[in-house]
């Protein structure tokens, strides 16, 4: 795969950016714990084919086809305020993945921008990751509770006339990463080494034929040349905020 051809870069973050899948597995299974046993084992393992939806969705399918019932005064949100609470703790401990630094300081170098398309929680999502430090290398970052395919769309719109559709690649782990690029258009690279459900993808990308890394160390340029140059836009290019 010929990465020089892209100029504009968006990554999912669970997954690809952080080794975060197995800590949102543990936080469903900790917020859940006192419903039926069964009905949560059922449930995690769809969540584990499910990643890369919003955890508004996720909750969602847990009352309407896990339990068959709607969710009572509150239920639903004192779910997601616990599960919110468990990610807050937990996340800025997940590793960085390897290659992720260096990736994002190489894009820069080649003059491409990036954009994080996440289903975690948006606030959350910047909180952690201006934590860790790799919000400086992003334009913006978006998260829940707006589709992913939404926000690839709205990336798009917000990049138009700067970089052409064909210039767009969507970095992701999860069939919800794969439909957003598809839906809109562009290219999708798996990558896999951290992915929650590995034999699903590995499905999906037998019949639908994206290419695939295991790590992002691995995305490599067969040049040294600069990567296709974007019109410069003297209104956003200093924009780090990602609240656009």
């Amino acid at each position: 795969m010929d990465f020089s051809a892209y100029s504009l870069w968006i990554f999912d973050c669970d997954g690809v950016l952080l080794e975060s899948n197995r800590m949102k597995q543990a936080g469903f299974a900790q917020v859940l714990r006192d419903y039926p046993a069964g009905v949560v084992a059922d449930f995690l393992a769809f969540q584990k084919t499910a990643f890369g939806l919003s955890r508004f969705r996720t909750i969602d399918a847990f009352f309407d086809r896990f339990l068959g019932r709607p969710a009572g005064p509150g239920e639903k949100e004192a779910l997601l305020e616990a599960f919110g609470a468990y990610c807050r703790s937990e996340y800025p401990r997940q590793p960085v993945t390897p290659g992720a630094e260096a990736l994002l300081r190489a894009l820069a170098a080649r003059g491409a921008v990036a954009y994080v398309c996440s289903g975690s929680a948006e606030d959350e999502l910047r909180t952690v990751l201006d934590g860790i430090g790799l919000a400086p290398h992003f334009r913006a970052i978006y998260g829940s509770p707006r589709p992913k395919a939404e926000l690839v769309a709205h990336v798009l719109e917000r990049e138009a006339g700067r970089h052409a559709p064909g210039q767009a690649l969507f970095l992701g782990d999860a069939e919800a990463d794969y439909r957003a690029a598809a839906e809109n258009g562009i290219a999708f690279l798996q990558v896999s080494a951290f992915a929650a459900d590995p034999e699903g993808m590995a499905r999906l990308r037998a019949a639908e034929g994206f290419p695939a890394v295991a790590r992002l160390d691995e995305v490599t340029w067969p040049d040294s040349g600069p990567a296709p140059d974007p019109v410069p836009d003297p209104a956003t290019a200093n924009d780090r905020s990602g609240r656009n």
